[in-house]
């Protein structure tokens, strides 16, 4: 049986997602070609979360199938619906007849034109989303987000990335039985070799941070922007650090630096460590460096990969309840704990409950090592196969055993 031929829209290329295309380029029941609507990132580009020029030092285009048109060098990577689409990307995939059309999120309006042409063709029609209920909308924006969806969905299947984004999907009305699991990962291996690795250089690691001694250290890595709320993480800091000798190693850089490095020299807090933007390469030393992971933010942290990536290393995790994995990858506080994303003191609690207790630290964060085995670019990709086949009417290929899970 030929595999099916599919082609997937997404915006830019995307470090997390290149290890996941590698895989399914390797499945047998998949012929995948990826389109991209900018190339900005495949090389150095400005990131104005961070507050600097980039240029990832991991391959963002190797192992796969992709097609860069030339639209994609005039487009840049923002998400605004209403600015010129990618009209080549939307003729070639009317002529090339693909059996599915996989779409990253709908904000693009090369998406949905290229959905309509590919559904006039017969093509069947799969959207990844990563959105949430957790935030609330203006009710303009609810009502206008409801019409749109439902007539989106009505037509194409879910690839959800977790239970928030399930429910997202059932929200605007996708039916249960279009669902698929495509459950939002990292390559687990990449970062486990990196733990392993890593384990015996990190004294020298905690030194190379500005750290010394055995004192727990609490790590942060994201973008210092509003969104992830550094300074009120350091506010809690400063609480914890009242009470217990710790460090904070905040791995990042943005807009809100120079007001973090401020609120911690006024606070009087000498172990806040600023490592700044570490590239993909580097990061692992800092989760190595680590003991406790934390991410606070307070809007629109609609997963946070950062989360599967600590996991990994086996640090016990503090997250906000804004965070949108914290249902999937903190169940029942099992590897760690969520707090109230207003709440400086529930914050502080919670790192200081980890903080103060080794043994809890161990038994958390091995628990959270085995958890997000689930949450693999196997299985990730096992989902989206699944998708294909059965809405393409395919059956699958012998040894897909775990297509559903």
């Amino acid at each position: 049986m030929k595999p099916v031929r599919v082609a997937h829209l997404v915006s830019h290329p995307i470090q997390y997602f290149a290890p996941l295309y590698r895989e399914l380029a390797a499945r047998p029941d998949v012929d995948l070609t990826v389109y991209f609507y900018s190339d900005a990132t495949a090389r150095a580009f400005r990131d104005d979360g961070f507050g600097r020029t980039i240029a990832w030092d991991t391959p963002l285009l190797d192992g796969y199938r992709s097609r860069i048109l030339p639209s994609a060098s005039r487009t840049d990577i923002s998400g605004r619906f209403l600015k010129t689409p990618n009209i080549d990307i939307v003729r070639e995939i009317a002529a090339r007849r693909y059996d599915a059309i996989w779409g990253h999120g709908y904000a693009h309006l090369t998406t949905w034109l290229a959905a309509a042409a590919a559904r006039a063709s017969g093509a069947e029609l799969l959207v990844r989303d990563e959105q949430t209920l957790l935030h609330g909308r203006p009710a303009p924006k609810r009502a206008l987000k409801a019409v749109a969806l439902r007539a989106l969905y009505a037509q194409s299947s879910g690839l959800y990335i977790g239970e928030q984004s399930r429910r997202y999907f059932r929200r605007y009305g996708m039916p249960e039985e279009r669902l698929f699991p495509a459950r939002y990962c990292v390559d687990n291996r990449y970062w486990r070799g990196q733990a392993r690795d890593l384990a015996p250089q990190r004294a020298a690691l905690r030194a190379r941070f500005g750290v010394a001694g055995d004192a727990p250290v609490v790590l942060f890595s994201g973008k210092l922007i509003e969104k992830k709320q550094p300074l009120m993480l350091i506010e809690a800091f400063a609480r914890l650090r009242a009470r217990h000798d710790c460090a904070l190693l905040i791995a990042g850089d943005g807009p809100l630096r120079p007001e973090a490095e401020a609120l911690a020299a006024r606070l009087g807090l000498a172990d806040v460590r600023f490592a700044g933007f570490l590239n993909q390469s580097e990061l692992p030393m800092a989760y190595a460096a680590a003991d406790v992971f934390v991410l606070p933010s307070k809007l629109h942290e609609t997963w946070g990969l950062v989360v599967n990536e600590a996991m990994n290393f086996g640090l016990p995790v503090v997250l906000s309840d804004k965070v949108g994995c914290a249902e999937d990858l903190v169940p029942g506080d099992r590897n760690g704990f969520t707090f109230g994303h207003r709440s400086v003191t529930q914050l502080a609690s919670a790192l200081e409950a980890l903080v103060a207790d080794e043994a809890l630290r161990r038994r958390l964060g091995e628990q959270g090592r085995a958890h997000i085995e689930r949450y693999s670019i196997e299985a990730c990709a096992d989902g989206i196969v699944a998708a294909c086949l059965a809405r393409t009417g395919r059956a699958a290929a012998p040894g897909d055993a775990a297509l559903a899970a």
